[in-house]
């Protein structure tokens, strides 16, 4: 704080800092319990989070690679093994010869919409549990996470930009 107390640009950097920390930890231990809710499903939460980032159409696998978190070849795999059970399709990409845009096929829409359903019936079931304020919270909470959540037009590869 400067000598009247105001904060100062170091104050809210480490204030900032500190709510990074906060958010990956939380964002971390949340997808810890998404994933927990794989028990017996017949495809696992890399699969599910795979196959949702198709449903807006065709995407690169290069994209696919870095949503997932994972090098191109693992992402490569991933696909290999949707695709073999029917549940994703490769295309050419009719902006660039070298490349191809996966995309779910009608199948792999009504597997999504299957396990989508399981998922958010076993959310509610926790959500079940919170006290009407701390869902009134939770609820004024969801568009900020949704707003640091997007990814940003400057942020994606040249590449998958249009």
């Amino acid at each position: 704080m400067d000598i009247f107390g105001a904060p100062t640009p170091d104050d809210h950097r480490a204030h900032v800092l500190a709510n990074a920390a906060r958010l990956r930890k939380v964002l971390r231990h949340g997808v810890y319990f998404l994933r927990r809710m794989e028990g017996t499903r017949e495809i696992t939460s890399q699969q599910i989070s795979l196959l949702a980032m198709l449903r807006g159409g065709g995407v690169r696998m290069t994209s696919i690679a870095a949503n997932l978190g994972v090098r191109t070849p693992t992402a490569t795999q991933s696909v290999d093994r949707l695709s073999k059970a029917g549940l994703v399709q490769r295309d050419p990409d009719p902006t660039d010869a070298r490349a191809v845009l996966v995309s779910l096929t009608p199948h792999g829409e009504e597997v999504l919409a299957r396990e989508d359903q399981h998922r958010n019936e076993r959310v509610a079931d926790v959500l079940g549990e919170l006290t009407l304020p701390e869902l009134e919270r939770l609820d004024a909470a969801l568009p900020v996470l949704a707003k640091l959540a997007r990814v940003r037009e400057e942020d994606a590869p040249a590449a998958d930009r249009s």
